[in-house]
């Protein structure tokens, strides 16, 4: 009965999940030579000396930046686009086939394309767009769509403004599915980000010393750099999604 308590606590089932993956990278890095696979003691203290120098750090902070660009920009253009298709039908067939494209076209040969149109330094913005761009489209339309028909009509009734209306009305239907594509496509902006990267090789980027340490055999970086993509998407997600829910509240309460 205590054992069984114990192991109800989330805590205790996430060490023993970490503990277990470890065990198993372990056991496989030692299986296998240290040029190919890097262990986890390897990888730490390759991470460790990583983080000393200013390249980590700058190639951190010009990947993030641009990816994060590309990101507001496909949500900003993305939420206008849906509201433009909700409100126009022609605007929606015409989109239609452009987002479909977005949808199916790979990473790596948008990227390959791209870099006929830009240089490389700003593949990653342009990449983090193409995926973050289809994921808030496609939500905020199925929102609009599942907006209550009654809830519109009462509210002309009552004559409430714009802003009142939008409140009250459109943010409980179409708050959800922002907050759902924003939460998927923020790790699909990343890892999209740095695989552009990878191919397209800008100055100061996770790409490129991705790259660099995949060139030189240097699994231990490589696997330190993998494992930093790793810890960002998951800090981004959880910073994202702790902002949405407190814009969710303060504008709950003002409705």
């Amino acid at each position: 009965m205590k054992a069984s308590t114990i192991w109800d606590k989330r805590w205790v089932r996430c060490i023993a999940a970490a503990a277990f993956w470890l065990g198993l990278w372990q056991v496989v890095s030692l299986a296998l030579p240290k040029l190919l696979f890097a262990g986890p003691a390897q990888t730490v203290q390759s991470l460790f000396s990583m983080i000393g120098s200013t390249d980590f750090w700058l190639s951190i902070g010009c990947s993030i930046g641009k990816i994060a660009g590309g990101f507001v920009l496909a949500f900003v253009l993305g939420c206008l686009l849906a509201v433009l298709a909700y409100r126009a039908a022609l605007a929606r067939v015409l989109l239609e086939p452009a987002v479909q494209i977005m949808k199916s076209v790979p990473v790596a040969c948008f990227v390959v394309v791209a870099l006929i149109w830009v240089r490389s330094a700003w593949i990653s913005v342009l990449t983090a767009f193409f995926v973050v761009f289809p994921a808030v489209y496609i939500n905020l339309q199925q929102g609009l769509a599942g907006v209550d028909v009654k809830m519109l009509e009462m509210a002309r009734v009552f004559r409430l403004s714009g802003g009142k209306r939008f409140r009250a009305v459109y943010l409980p239907a179409v708050l959800p599915y922002v907050l759902s594509a924003c939460r998927v496509s923020v790790g699909m902006a990343l890892k999209a980000g740095v695989a552009g990267e990878i191919i397209g090789l800008p100055r100061w980027s996770i790409g490129e010393q991705l790259y660099l340490s995949k060139l030189y055999l240097n699994t231990a970086d490589l696997f330190a750099w993998s494992l930093t993509i790793i810890v960002l998407s998951l800090a981004l997600e959880k910073l994202l999604v702790h902002a949405a829910a407190a814009l969710q509240k303060k504008w709950g309460a003002a409705a």
